[in-house]
C-alpha cells in the first residue's frame, strides 16, 4: 500500500503521466483525481507450485514437507487441501522467495503464474493449481494502468490497449469485494472467466474463516456485459451464507500479526 501510494503520488505531482500496477494490489480508495484508464489483456490468473527438489506435485509430497507463501489465502487453501503439509511465511520478490526457499530447504513455494511468466521463469512451474481449490485473489494476473482523471489525451492513448473481456472480469471481481466489504487482509478468492463467445461469464468465489475451518464457495453465471450486477449477485449469495460474519471476524483481528491470525496454520520463519 505504501509503494502503491508513492507511485500514484507521482501522478498527482505531475512527475509522471501514467502508472502501471499489479491490479490485485491496487485497492479501492485511491485519489478521486485518478482513474484506472486501461486494463490490458490479462495474463493467466492461476496460482502455481514450484517444487525446489523434484517434479512432485503438492498431493505427492511427503508428510511434513514445507511450503513457503506470503499469502494467508494460499496458506489456508493449501492446509485445507493438504493438511499434512507445513506452511511457512516467505517474503520478497519472486527471485528472493525462490532463493530463500532453497536456502531453507523448503519443498517449494506457491506464487501467481502471471508473475512467474513475466520474468521468464515459467519453465520452473511444477503444477498449475485448480481454481476450485485455489481460487486466486481478485484481479490476479491483470495490470491496472492509472492516470489523472482529467488527462483526456493520455486516457485516449491508454484505451487503445484496453482489453474488454479483461475489464469486465476485473469489474466483476471488484464489485464482489465492494459489496461484501472485504478488505485486503481477508482471504477471499474471486475469478471471473469469459466464455469464447464473449457474452457469458462465470465467477468463481471463495472466502475463509479466521481458523480456516469454514469456507464459503460459490459459482455465479451471468451476462459478461453486466459485471457490477453479477458481482453484486454473487456477494449477496455469500452474505446470505455468512460472509459478513467472516469478514467481521477478520477485521476484528486485523491489528494482530497476520501470521498469528491463522492460529497455527502458518508457522513463522
Amino acid at each position: 500500500g505504501v509503494f502503491e501510494k508513492e507511485v500514484n503520488d507521482s501522478l498527482l505531482q505531475y512527475k509522471a503521466d501514467f502508472a502501471v500496477h499489479s491490479l490485485k494490489d491496487l485497492h479501492a480508495g485511491f485519489s478521486e483525481k485518478l482513474i484506472i484508464a486501461s486494463i490490458p489483456k490479462r495474463e493467466k490468473p492461476y496460482d502455481v507450485f514450484i517444487n525446489n527438489i523434484d517434479d512432485k506435485k503438492l498431493n505427492e509430497l511427503r508428510s511434513g514437507s514445507i511450503i513457503g507463501t506470503s499469502s494467508i489465502r494460499r496458506a489456508i487453501q493449501i492446509k485445507i487441501k493438504h493438511p499434512s503439509i507445513t506452511i511457512k511465511s516467505i517474503r520478497g520478490n519472486i527471485e528472493t522467495r525462490i532463493t530463500k526457499s532453497k536456502e531453507n530447504n523448503y519443498a517449494g513455494i506457491v506464487l501467481a503464474e502471471a508473475g512467474i511468466k513475466r520474468i521468464g521463469l515459467d519453465k520452473r512451474i511444477t503444477q498449475r493449481l485448480n481454481i476450485q481449490s485455489f481460487t486466486p485473489s481478485p484481479g490476479q494476473g491483470a495490470l491496472a494502468i492509472v492516470c489523472r482523471k482529467d488527462d483526456k489525451d493520455i486516457i485516449n492513448i491508454l484505451k487503445k490497449i484496453e482489453h474488454a473481456d479483461s475489464r469486465n472480469e476485473i469489474e466483476t471481481e471488484r464489485a464482489l469485494i465492494d459489496n461484501i466489504g472485504a478488505g485486503c487482509t481477508i482471504p477471499l478468492g474471486a475469478l471471473a472467466i469469459t466464455n469464447k463467445e464473449g457474452n457469458r461469464m462465470s465467477l468463481f468465489t471463495s472466502i475463509y474463516s479466521l481458523d480456516g475451518k469454514k469456507s464459503l464457495k460459490h459459482r455465479e453465471k451471468g451476462d459478461s456485459t453486466q459485471p457490477q450486477k453479477m458481482g453484486k449477485k454473487a456477494a449477496e449469495y455469500l452474505i446470505s451464507k455468512g460472509a459478513k460474519e467472516i469478514t467481521k471476524e477478520w477485521n476484528k483481528n486485523s491489528n494482530n500479526k497476520e501470521i498469528d491470525i491463522i492460529k497455527g496454520i502458518i508457522h513463522n520463519e
